[in-house]
């Protein structure tokens, strides 16, 4: 179903032909009660893409357990975190993808599941520890020139008015304004009552050292507590969330109502997703970006583990994935 060529891997036109009427259109999210509504097509799924980078570490290639759960673009780069490996993957799109892996200054046993960039500060979003970090890096194309063994200093960044503590089921998104005042911080899935799930999304204004809670969260209604949101990424103006189910593999990019939680099915990945597991792809997709050029990009956690102590990842059958969707038109 997918042919190989140089570094890419290309669905099918058989496939692209199956998917493209989820991409032309969709409806609201049954669980906010909005009537159904036709959405533009943003990218064309026919022309998805499945890539593979070129580290400078190959433990760090996509043969192993990367556990790749963030994702940002930096000006012409992709930023990803391996996320029990205090890792940034720096890669070039217009050089193959070239990758240099950067170690970054965060605690022991963190669990990087989301990462944003503004103004040459990546911004971090740790699960075990219910924490955000802030990493000075300056440009973002020194990354790709720093010597091997260079470590980025990350300082963790108090948060005022968020009810949120470290554990399995914890942050798994960050976002950043387009002005750099406010951050978006989201909690993948929390239990209201007994029976009730939503996902939470805090609006953070930035101060010089700390962020503090523009109110209360926001609820993000979910079908059941199978589903969450997982990953956040703006596309102009617009707050996007990757919405995934579990079991059931199903697979949302959604538009997110900062103030008030309604969201709305922009692309059902769910047929794509299934598909890339038969040449041995993991589809847990956590991270998802927009770059300058309007694509999609989305990455995938390929492995679960408990907590880490190995300075590397081990081989694994499931392969990491990242995913390229272009534009529409």
């Amino acid at each position: 179903m997918i042919r190989t060529v140089g570094f890419r891997a290309r669905w099918s036109v058989f496939v692209g032909l199956a998917l493209a009427l989820p991409a032309a259109s969709s409806c609201r999210s049954a669980s906010d009660g909005s009537p159904p509504a036709t959405t533009p097509a943003f990218w064309d799924v026919t022309g998805a893409e499945i890539l593979e980078w070129r580290p400078d570490e190959p433990e760090f290639g996509q043969g192993f357990a990367l556990e790749t759960s963030g994702l940002a673009t930096a000006g012409r780069l992709l930023l990803a975190s391996s996320e029990k490996y205090a890792r940034l993957l720096v890669m070039d799109p217009a050089d193959g993808l070239r990758t240099r892996v950067i170690a970054v200054g965060v605690p022991r046993h963190s669990e990087i599941e989301g990462i944003a960039w503004h103004d040459g500060v990546a911004w971090l979003c740790d699960e075990a520890h219910a924490a955000v970090y802030r990493a000075e890096v300056g440009d973002e194309r020194e990354l790709l020139a720093a010597s091997p063994g260079t470590t980025v200093d990350a300082t963790a960044v108090p948060l005022t008015g968020v009810e949120v503590v470290g554990g399995k089921v914890g942050v798994e998104g960050i976002e950043v304004s387009a002005d750099g005042r406010t951050v978006h911080l989201l909690l993948e899935r929390s239990l209201v009552g007994s029976e009730r799930c939503v996902s939470r999304i805090w609006q953070l204004r930035v101060e010089p050292q700390r962020l503090v809670a523009e109110g209360p969260a926001i609820d993000v209604a979910l079908e059941d507590c199978a589903w969450r949101l997982t990953g956040l990424a703006w596309m102009g103006e617009t707050l996007l969330a990757l919405k995934t189910q579990f079991p059931g593999e199903r697979y949302q990019v959604v538009e997110v109502d900062p103030s008030t939680g309604i969201t709305s099915v922009l692309v059902d990945l769910t047929a794509l997703l299934r598909g890339v597991r038969a040449d041995g792809w993991g589809n847990n997709v956590e991270g998802i970006a927009v770059d300058g050029d309007g694509a999609l990009w989305l990455i995938g956690d390929n492995a679960v583990t408990d907590v880490v102590d190995d300075p590397a990842p081990p081989p694994t059958t499931e392969k990491a994935l990242l995913l390229r969707i272009p534009p529409a038109g």
